[in-house]
């Protein structure tokens, strides 16, 4: 009540409709300030929240001898993850995009890491394909009562790998996604299945298509969202594409893996230029 006794009698004071005005913007314009901060700081904290579910370096060195992780939220936070884990002799590794970005699509990303550690470490599996079946009941499940109001689009693209250390036999499957494999100058790429996990649901009971191969020592593994390829470049004014993205792999794939990080940082950044971040991108290199 002071403070608008006080504004009132300065509004007196001045006596002028434009002085007025402008105390009244003034006042506004430090209420938005206060908000934005708030807002703002609160999703930098989310950041480290974030960041302290996903993978820890100390959890990728204890299954990997050589890998690398770039990860680059589009606004601050976001909806693109990765996950690994281990479980007896299979090594399990996973990259995943959720719908939306920032807020919303954080938020996403954290069901996406709860799902994966009960499936994957909580349940039976014997294919990997298995796992994204469950990860799909589980997704349709939660967001069901979306349905009743019209709306049910929530979904994650996801590629899945689990690789045997004793028949050196890689399984993948996906939703969405692919795997890229190299060994020397031979790429192989499995393809996962022409659906998300979740998201519209035109099939019912949907399955996975499970892919297998066996590597020879020293074979490089890439896991990737799609925000890498879907880049736009500021010069260019184009994507980076598919094929820019896996030429840019394979013509890498023999350096260090540190190196290979540099590599591809430094391309995505001169690709994008001035242009803003398209999407979050995810991307996991792992020599096997």
């Amino acid at each position: 009540m002071l403070s608008m006794a006080l504004t009132e009698q300065r509004r007196i004071e001045l006596g002028s409709t434009e002085d007025v005005a402008f105390l009244d913007l003034q006042q506004e314009y430090q209420r938005l300030f206060r908000n934005n901060k708030e807002l703002v700081d609160g999703i930098h904290y989310a950041k480290l929240i974030q960041q302290g579910i996903l993978p820890q370096d100390r959890h990728l060195k204890r299954l990997f001898d050589d890998y690398f992780v770039i990860y680059k939220p589009q606004n601050i936070i976001g909806g693109d993850l990765y996950w690994v884990g281990q479980k007896g002799n299979l090594k399990i590794f996973a990259v995943a995009d959720c719908t939306g970005h920032g807020v919303s699509g954080a938020l996403l990303s954290v069901l996406a890491l709860s799902f994966l550690n009960y499936v994957i470490l909580g349940k039976e599996f014997t294919e990997v394909h298995e796992v994204l079946e469950e990860l799909d009941k589980k997704w349709i499940e939660t967001f069901h009562q979306g349905v009743e109001f019209g709306f049910d689009n929530d979904w994650m693209e996801i590629g899945l790998c689990s690789f045997n250390t004793e028949t050196r036999e890689l399984q993948f499957a996906g939703a969405f996604n692919k795997v890229t494999c190299i060994t020397g100058t031979e790429v192989v790429n499995m393809y996962g299945s022409r659906y998300p996990i979740g998201g519209w649901q035109l099939e019912k009971m949907r399955t996975f298509q499970n892919h297998s191969m066996a590597l020879p020592p020293d074979t490089m593994v890439y896991l990737s969202s799609d925000g890498f390829k879907d880049q736009f470049g500021f010069t260019q004014r184009k994507r980076f594409g598919s094929k820019r993205l896996t030429e840019l792999i394979l013509s890498g794939a023999s350096l260090s893996v540190s190196e290979q990080k540099k590599r591809m940082e430094s391309a995505f950044e001169n690709w994008k230029g001035k242009e803003t971040q398209t999407d979050d991108v995810c991307m996991l290199g792992i020599k096997l």
